[in-house]
């Protein structure tokens, strides 16, 4: 799952859910925490959470117990009308006050500071499990992000419980303010390319992948939808524009190499570029190694080089650490000169 985040302040957003609905994205995440002072009118949230609900989106709103008062409204019953469908409890709500709102919305609770004792006191309470998501904060304070090794301790705890786990990450375009400097659950995903960060949390369990930043391109949204739904990991490189394309790992994947399916060929490759093979240089095995004709591989690690291997690309040095994150059989596409 693969969402948005938009901002009522955002004089953009609007085109930032349009964007986003076309590239196949149809989650979004909102915060509805809106101080009296800050000039936005409730017809301007109406709007946006209107136009949500006839995009399709299913919408998940960061509130307090001021929200329904702030939108003219009575209950929060009444937010749900208006297409939001999960909401984000600040600290201000009683036990009691939580499950009365399951029964209308999922909550979310935050993954990042509720450990296993508040969580099985909710849970003792009549909070559902099915009723919960565990979503985590952003940080856009550098170096408060949150550590590898916390984060991975909170996704096992979910995980036992069954609670699905949502996180963010970087855009690649604009960043929110006040500080302009990312907003990424992780502190290491702050600088990563978000793509990868996105590739990363999946395959660590978590479920939905929110971009925190308003800021995300078309682009970078329809690497992660393509991801989401055909586990395809896009790479890109430099060097020859022959092998640009579509291809799917061997299921068996190699300590030193990738090696790519179908790819051996009859035709002659004569040895030509055969040079040192260091991290992420792709290979194709040329008329010295026989049978093994044509194959490509991308190399894993450092390797010398070897006269019956030919040089033909690198990937991009944005990109080499997606290798370690592909599966057995992986599918990836390489695309020649692209770097994001």
């Amino acid at each position: 799952m693969i969402g948005i985040s938009v901002y009522v302040s955002d004089e953009d957003a609007e085109e930032r859910i349009l964007r986003a609905s076309s590239s196949g994205v149809k989650l979004a995440f909102t915060s509805l925490h809106i101080p009296e002072e800050s000039g936005i009118s409730p017809k301007r949230v109406r709007d946006l959470l209107s136009l949500f609900k006839r995009e399709g989106f299913r919408v998940f709103a960061d509130v307090s117990k001021k929200t329904p008062a702030m939108l003219g409204l009575h209950h929060f019953e009444e937010v749900k009308e208006l297409g939001v469908t999960s909401l984000r409890l600040d600290d201000g709500f009683t036990t009691d006050e939580m499950l009365q709102l399951s029964r209308q919305f999922r909550i979310a609770i935050n993954a990042s500071t509720v450990g296993k004792k508040e969580l099985q006191g909710w849970i003792e309470s009549g909070l559902a499990t099915e009723n919960m998501i565990a979503w985590h904060n952003f940080y856009p304070k550098p170096e408060t992000g949150l550590d590898e090794e916390y984060f991975l301790g909170q996704q096992n705890l979910y995980d036992t419980l069954g609670i699905p786990v949502y996180a963010f990450i970087p855009g690649d375009e604009k960043k929110r303010g006040p500080l302009h400097l990312g907003l990424p659950t992780l502190e290491d995903h702050r600088d990563q390319s978000p793509y990868i960060s996105a590739v990363q949390l999946k395959r660590w369990g978590v479920t939905g992948v929110f971009v925190g930043d308003p800021g995300c391109s078309e682009q970078l949204l329809g690497k992660l939808v393509r991801f989401d739904q055909e586990e395809v990991i896009e790479l890109s490189y430099s060097g020859s524009g022959e092998i640009e394309g579509e291809y799917q790992l061997r299921p068996d994947p190699g300590r030193d190499v990738f090696r790519l399916l179908d790819t051996r060929t009859e035709s002659g490759i004569p040895p030509q570029h055969t040079g040192e093979r260091p991290r992420g240089t792709i290979t194709q095995d040329n008329d010295l190694y026989g049978r093994y004709r044509g194959e490509i591989q991308i190399v894993r690690r450092n390797l010398q080089s070897d006269p019956k291997v030919n040089v033909i690309g690198r990937i991009c040095t944005e990109h080499l650490n997606l290798l370690e994150l592909f599966e057995s059989g992986q599918r990836i596409e390489m695309k020649g000169n692209f770097i994001h």
